[in-house]
């Protein structure tokens, strides 16, 4: 036994210690070589706060010079593109997906391995152990992949990243189409309250027909107080207004992922900067929003990816099969070769075209309507224009001239200018409106779609990785 144990630890022995020690070396140096160290990344949410704090808007460098007024809802809209948090956050995915793209086009490693029960049986059985016993315990196996098997998870992440992308746009022109119709409201309650204060002079008047009267005798203190009563009354209003607008800006602001305090002068998109056409039919803008809908393509990427997902799954109904210094074979019998992969990869695709098939049927119903919409803001806005307001402005014109000769009185006077408060903010409402309904029908045919982010995709992409 002692003779057993010195020829276990003689220089035979610590030759083959050696020798396998440089064979693991060689093994082990590439893999250590490729290591990366670990770093942490925490999150710093104070630090966080006091990025989104420091934001402010920027002009866009090739901005008119003449423009000095304030910023289109197309300009806006374009800073939101890159500066939204939630934008920005869904972008980050993209680097995920690609990353997942990297990951599916690998082979698999081989495997390396060393059997020491031939080694161990020699010293039992013998006493003693060779080189030969070591040799015969050590294993290479390299698994190959199926037929197409490789190019299918290609295919269906590569499919992934152009769905993610897709996603991405989705998100930019929801995020334009909200821009815009949150322009419209801020500059809805500015113009009330321009027009508020109109309305108080207008008001103003009426009160001081009904002093002068009150003075010469002609009118009593009820019918005075009933006409100043009118006055703190628009007066009165003008909290709202303010409050209207606050929220106005606040939700912009939101959006451009600015800090609510922010105050952003907001113009009128110029006539000749609107995309698209919204004249034609509704079924015309149905075909265009087919090629052009973000949220269609998404989905079709999504259905692109689920396509070579089922030829994924068909090529592995085969067996697998690895090499080396000996043939492996997993025949897939439990498995039932695949086939329960196969059947959902199948339902999941066929799933998928049910959505397609819903989602144009939704596009449909949404141009429909919105182009409806449009027409019956426009035909309101005329109306109000030609017919109401002007017919409350000449109203209230004559009472003033009838109430000079006497021959109308306090009520009728307090009626029609109650009229005209009515009048003119239903029609400034209206016109608010048919903008907002003329920017969702864009928007529902997939032709507001010109907005460029301030930054490039690709700049931003690169930053985040």
């Amino acid at each position: 036994m002692a003779r057993s144990s010195f020829r276990a630890h003689g220089p035979t022995e610590s030759r083959r210690f050696e020798a396998s020690s440089l064979v693991a070396a060689l093994v082990l140096a590439p893999a250590l070589a490729g290591c990366v160290s670990y770093e942490p990344a925490p999150a710093d949410v104070s630090q966080i706060l006091a990025e989104l704090r420091a934001r402010a808007w920027e002009a866009p460098a090739d901005i008119d010079r003449a423009e000095t007024e304030g910023a289109r809802p197309d300009q806006l809209a374009s800073f939101a593109v890159t500066h939204n948090p939630s934008l920005r956050a869904a972008r980050a995915q993209i680097g995920v997906a690609r990353a997942l793209l990297v990951e599916a086009g690998l082979l698999s490693d081989p495997e390396i391995g060393w059997d020491g029960m031939d080694a161990l049986a020699s010293e039992i059985a013998e006493g003693t152990t060779s080189s030969v016993d070591f040799l015969a315990g050590f294993g290479l196996s390299i698994p190959l992949p199926r037929p197409g098997e490789l190019d299918a998870k290609k295919g269906a992440a590569r499919w992934r990243v152009e769905e993610t992308r897709r996603r991405v746009a989705q998100g930019e022109w929801l995020l334009a189409r909200e821009v815009y119709v949150s322009c419209e409201d801020v500059l809805e309650a500015e113009r009330l309250l321009d027009q508020n204060k109109d309305l108080v002079q207008v008001a103003e008047t009426t009160r001081d027909y009904f002093e002068r009267a009150k003075a010469a005798g002609a009118a009593t203190a009820i019918q005075a107080n009933l006409a100043n009563g009118d006055v703190l009354a628009i007066r009165a209003l003008r909290v709202r207004l303010e409050a209207r607008l606050r929220d106005a800006r606040h939700r912009l602001n939101a959006l451009l992922g600015l800090p609510p305090s922010s105050e952003i002068p907001v113009v009128a998109a110029r006539e000749d900067a609107v995309p698209g056409d919204v004249a034609v039919e509704p079924e015309a803008l149905v075909e265009r929003s087919i090629d052009l809908r973000p949220d269609l393509a998404a989905l079709l990427a999504s259905y692109q990816a689920a396509e070579e997902e089922v030829r994924l799954e068909v090529a592995r109904q085969f067996p697998l099969v690895a090499i080396g210094t000996g043939i492996t074979l997993v025949p897939g019998f439990l498995t039932r070769f695949n086939r329960p992969a196969i059947d959902t990869a199948l339902a999941r695709r066929e799933a998928l075209r049910g959505e397609i098939e819903a989602q144009v049927h939704e596009i449909r119903r949404q141009i429909h309507d919105a182009h409806a919409a449009l027409q019956e803001a426009r035909r309101e806005v005329r109306f109000l224009e030609t017919e109401l307001l002007p017919n409350a402005e000449e109203s209230l014109r004559l009472a003033g001239l009838a109430f000079d000769a006497g021959e109308v009185t306090l009520l009728e006077i307090l009626t029609l200018q109650r009229a005209l408060v009515d009048a003119r903010t239903r029609t400034t409402e209206a016109r608010a409106e048919l903008h907002r309904r003329r920017w969702r029908l864009l928007a529902a045919s997939g032709t507001l779609l010109g907005i460029q982010p301030q930054d490039s995709h690709e700049e931003q992409e690169t930053g985040e990785r």
